[in-house]
């Protein structure tokens, strides 16, 4: 009887010990991404790839924030978007965020950054959002294929696109105030400088 009491008891104590892993990785992987309803395509919506003096590809991605609510590139069409590729891992993207930031608290009403989390848990990608002290949208790319569709292949990536959906500049690397300032003004937006 004590030895079948003993395989009681370890196998009660296996399957707690399985049931608190299982809820630690869901819980460190930012559980289920939200899964979206059944029906719901997500990715890339447009063929073909990205291109400067091309229409952007539109695609539908679960907010980073809440991991539920659908997020579509073409729900900003009418004003300038700024879409940004980052990870919490990469350094130059940190540095970045916070001026992307301003820009977008300048002039809310004309432009909109659109940050693009790839191939992250949506745990870590608003961690990262809540740390630095971002409000502007983000999405998570987590099957890299709207980055595949934009040809990402450094980080950061930003594309800087007019109110009409037209890709009018791109490219990898950290974006200076500088640097962002003057995208803006070629397409008519004047940001006050900050520090």
């Amino acid at each position: 009887m004590t030895g079948r009491r003993r395989v009681v008891g370890a196998a009660a104590l296996a399957v707690a010990a399985f049931l608190a892993a299982a809820a630690a990785w869901y819980a460190l992987s930012g559980g289920d991404g939200g899964a979206p309803s059944p029906g719901v395509r997500l990715g890339p919506l447009d063929d073909g790839p990205a291109a400067v003096g091309k229409p952007a590809p539109d695609f539908a991605l679960l907010d980073a924030r809440d991991g539920t609510t659908v997020r579509r590139l073409s729900e900003y069409r009418g004003k300038v978007v700024i879409l940004n590729w980052f990870a919490s891992w990469c350094a130059p993207c940190e540095r970045e965020m916070p001026d992307f930031e301003r820009a977008w608290r300048q002039a809310p009403d004309r432009i909109v950054v659109l940050g693009v989390n790839l191939q992250e848990p949506q745990a870590r990608a608003k961690e990262m959002l809540d740390r630095l002290g971002v409000s502007f949208p983000a999405v998570l790319d987590s099957e890299g294929t709207v980055a595949a569709a934009y040809r990402v292949t450094g980080m950061p990536t930003t594309f800087f696109i007019d109110e009409r959906g037209i890709i009018r500049s791109a490219g990898a690397g950290i974006v200076t105030p500088e640097t962002l300032r003057a995208e803006l003004a070629k397409l008519g937006i004047e940001l006050q400088p900050w520090e």
